[in-house]
Formats: C-alpha cells, structure tokens, sequence
C-alpha cells in the first residue's frame, strides 16, 4: 500500500500552536493546522485557482492522517508585552501595550513531524501534485514557527523507519482531551475546509472599506474534530454527560449521600429506553447484562453501563450537590452508549420507593462542562471524590488494605503502575468520609447497596509512575457502576 507523506521540519525546537486563542497548547500540530498552512503558501504565490490549489482540494477529501510527532514536554508560560494594534488612540507608549501569552512546547527529539495518509494505485498523481506543493509552507503554528516542508510516496517498510511518537485517528471517539481538528469536505451541500478559508480570508480583506463601519471577519469554521490516540495519550472509556434540570430550566441537585438512589433511577430509565428501542447487532440477553448489569453465573469479561452521578467539586466552597450524571461505557462500546444517550436525552427520571420525589429533574445531554472535564480530563494525580468499596473485609490489617486495594484496580481494569495511598477522608474538602457510622452508631457518609455493607471502604490517591497522564473517566472498587469509587483529577480540589 502507497502513503502519502508530507514532512515539515522547524527551524527551532519550539512550537507555540494552541488549540485556542487563550490556550492550552495544540501537540501535536493539529491536520488541520498543516492544511491552513499549505493553503496560505499557495495562496502567497497566487496559485490556488490552478493546479496547486486543486491538489489541496483533493487533499482535504482524505480521511485524517496518521501523526508522527517529536516526543515533547510543555514550556514555561511568559506573557510578553507588544503594541496592540488600537495604540494610535493612546499617547502614552505603556498604554499601547498588550498582553500577550505564550504556550511553548518544547520538542525533546529533532523538530520534524510527519503526516501519512493512505492513498490508492489511483491517487498516485494528485498525491504527487500535493508533494510538489508541501515546498510552499514557511512556517507551522505561530507566525514565528519558521519552518519548511517536503512530499513523498513511500511505503510501509519506509514508514516503519520513521522516528517519533504515532499519533493514530479515533473516528466516532467522543471525548473533551485528545481532539484535533482535520479538513472536511461535503459534496451537498457543498461545504469545504479550502473554501471557508478563502471566504475568511476575503472576509478579512473586506474589513475596512472607505466611509463605512468596520465589517467583522469571519473565522475558519469548516473542520472536523477527530480524537488522536497515542501511547502517550491514552485512550479512556466512552462517556455521556447529562445535567439535571427541573421543569423551570434551573439546575436540580441532589444529596450526594444517596447518590446511588440516582444511579438507580437513571438505570431503570435506560432498561425502559432500550426496550422500546434496542440499538441493532444486540445480544437477547443484552438489556438484561449489559444495560441493568446482572452478570451471568461465570461472570468472566462482563461488560455494562456504569451509572455515575458526579458530585459539584472545582473550588474550595463547592457544596458537592449532584447536579451531573455520566454513563460510562467499556472501551469500543461507543455506538452503544451514543444509542442509549440519544434516547434519553430528554426524558424525566421516575421516582422509587428510596427517592419519592414530586418533582424529579429531567435528563438534558451536554457536550461538557468545567465540573465534567474534572472526572474526564487527563492527569498524572486522581483522587476518589467517593469512597472505593474493597472487594472483602480488611479486618484493620494495612497489608490486606493493600491487598484488597491492588485486588479492585485488577477487578476495575487498571492495569496501569502507580502508586496510592488510602484514608477515611477524601482529598475534595465536602467529600463525605468513608466510614459508615459515627458516634452512637449512628450511619453517616454514603448510602451503599445493601451487598456492599459488609465490604471495607476506603479514599484514595493515585499517582501514575514516570509522569502517565491517563485519562477519566475514572471509577474503581465494588460499587464502581453505581457512583461509589468515582475518582477526579486533584487539582480539581483546589482550583
């Protein structure tokens, strides 16, 4: 099989690419990124009404490239001070002055980086036509990411000589980290990333016409967004957020302590959609195994739905009222979990005998949010905002806390090195404690399932060796699929 390759070397092992204007950093350099790139060289030497421009419009009809990208590590943050561009309305030089933000990252290996994309015995001469062209970039990133560019078809055995780190292209993968953007094109309606561009640009161009307002000018919006994996981003499980509103609009919140309670609620819901509406290629027993959790008698490679209320963190006042849910799904299930979200978007929890509410919230779907990203986004220190419920009893022996601790990473899938330690207490402030009772026997903390009563709960920290940061949603120990055991990145308690 024949790769297109288009190679684009920097002149400094700095690169200042964002994925917007006020950050975080872009690594690596988005397709999309590249095809605006290649499109400003062309349209500089005033070719892309002829042969080069109609290279890059085949070019964008591609599915997204495979990354091969200089392993990197963030830089220092520095704020430099440059004319802003109003300054002729203020005399004074210091009042001319903006602030500028800069977001290096900083390349560890040599500064190349490679885009492949698989062509066929067909494409041979438009991907030729797109080589001649790649010589035509002059930098990647910021005005100030000088770089240059070369194409060639290569083949499999070349590619496997390539350095760096393989970034590959996650279709129908919906996540908030990871999301890079790549060109687009569709035929009808007719709606192309190289042709937004020039509309921006002309836009641009037409901004300042003589005795009349200044016109706005329009952005880029042409693109899709596609997850890259990497061994060094790694992929987590599906995810669905959903808000919980009342009928007025206004947010609903519930008590985290019985939170299991809504957990509940939101599996009955999902067992009634998937009823009346089964996504295609299920198993008979699939409702009753996967979407209300009742594993078969051997139990081995049992795979569900975990229903996960999400407590409110992100600052030091945070009430932890419930005011988000998440559904997880095992990895690869993406098209089930988007079936069941689809379907309950919109409907209204039903009370049970635990909840008795008169007016129960109802379930309204989100891309995501400040307090969702704090259980999704990846970090190298997670927290348990709930307790973790052992897999047996600790009799109050360190060694077989530990035990029965490394038992629940086995069970929960986290195969990943790390270290952790364990308390009563949670890392987030108004996270409840992980003992049952208090004083005079009295129950305090979270409600658990009856069968988890007997079982040793325990807060944990964790932190994953040599620096991995692995990606949310994270959730571990017995009652992992009902909202117990649900971990958050630390620094979510403290922001």
């Amino acid at each position: 099989m024949t790769h297109l390759l288009i190679t684009v070397h920097w002149l400094d092992d700095r690169y200042h690419g964002l994925l917007d204007r006020e950050g975080p950093p872009e690594w690596p350099p988005s397709p999309y990124r590249l095809f605006q790139a290649l499109v400003a060289g062309v349209a500089r030497r005033g070719e892309l009404e002829v042969e080069p421009g109609k290279a890059l419009g085949w070019l964008q009809t591609l599915k997204p490239p495979t990354i091969i990208a200089p392993r990197s590590r963030p830089g220092q943050v520095v704020t430099h001070f440059v004319p802003n561009n109003d300054g002729d309305k203020k005399p004074n030089r210091q009042d001319r002055l903006t602030g500028k933000t800069f977001h290096p990252t900083i390349m560890l290996d040599p500064p190349d980086i490679h885009y492949l994309w698989e062509i066929t015995s067909n494409e041979v001469s438009q991907a030729e036509a797109v080589c001649a062209v790649a010589c035509y970039l002059t930098c990647l990133g910021w005005g100030i990411d000088m770089a240059y560019a070369d194409g060639q078809l290569i083949n499999r055995d070349q590619i496997a000589q390539l350095s760096g780190m393989r970034w590959y292209p996650r279709k129908n993968v919906r996540r908030d980290d990871g999301v890079l953007r790549v060109p687009t094109f569709d035929r009808e309606p007719y709606v192309s990333s190289l042709s937004d561009l020039k509309r921006a640009h002309q836009s641009a161009l037409n901004r300042i016409k003589h005795g009349e307002p200044l016109n706005a000018v329009e952005k880029p919006k042409a693109f899709d967004r596609v997850f890259y994996e990497s061994t060094d981003r790694l992929l987590g499980r599906p995810y669905e957020v959903f808000e919980l509103r009342r009928d007025d609009g206004a947010f609903f919140l519930y008590p985290q302590e019985k939170l299991i309670h809504l957990a509940g609620m939101i599996r009955h819901l999902a067992i009634e959609a998937m009823e009346k509406a089964p996504p295609n290629g299920i198993s008979d027993d699939w409702i009753e195994t996967y979407v209300a959790g009742h594993a078969k008698i051997d139990g081995i490679g049992h795979r569900q739905f975990s229903y996960l209320p999400l407590p409110s963190i992100g600052h030091q006042h945070a009430d932890h009222k419930v005011r988000r849910v998440m559904i997880t799904a095992p990895t690869g299930d993406d098209r089930l979990l988007q079936h069941l979200a689809r379907k309950l978007n919109g409907l209204q929890l039903k009370p049970t005998a635990q909840t008795n509410l008169n007016h129960p919230p109802t379930l309204v779907r989100i891309r995501q949010d400040k307090v969702a990203r704090l259980y999704t986004q990846s970090a190298n220190l997670w927290a348990s905002v709930t307790p973790v419920i052992l897999p047996g009893h600790d009799d109050h022996k360190p060694d077989k806390t530990r035990k029965l601790i490394e038992k629940a990473f086995a069970q929960s899938g986290v195969d990943l090195r790390c270290e952790f330690e364990w308390s009563a207490f949670s890392e987030f402030p108004n996270s409840l404690s992980a003992h049952k009772y208090g004083r005079g026997k009295r129950p305090i903390g979270y409600v658990r399932p009856s069968h988890l009563l007997s079982q040793t709960a325990v807060h944990l920290k964790l932190r994953f060796q040599d620096g991995l940061e692995v990606p949310g949603p994270l959730a571990i120990g017995a009652g992992r699929h009902c909202g117990l055991g649900v971990f958050a990145r630390v620094d979510g308690a403290k922001n």
